[in-house]
């Protein structure tokens, strides 16, 4: 993913973490304090080329749900 692209991403969810949101969290962030997440996992095959695949979430968010998926996975990090 292209630094433009990441940024085209950020923009059209508004500057928002999609997780905050979901909670009644609507906070405006910097591009910096938000990460691209693959829903499907890079092992399982899912990549950021297809958009329907990835989700914005500021640094939190993004820890904790990678981390509950490598659980699950029973992947060490």
């Amino acid at each position: 993913m292209t630094p433009k692209q990441r940024l085209a991403l950020i923009v059209f969810q508004e500057y928002e973490c999609e997780s905050c949101r979901t909670q009644g969290i609507r906070i405006k962030r910097e591009p910096n304090e938000l990460e691209i997440h693959r829903i499907r996992a890079g092992v399982e095959g899912g990549s950021y080329e297809n958009h329907r695949n990835l989700m914005v979430l500021c640094t939190k968010h993004h820890e904790i749900l990678s981390s509950a998926l490598r659980k699950a996975m029973r992947i060490q990090a």
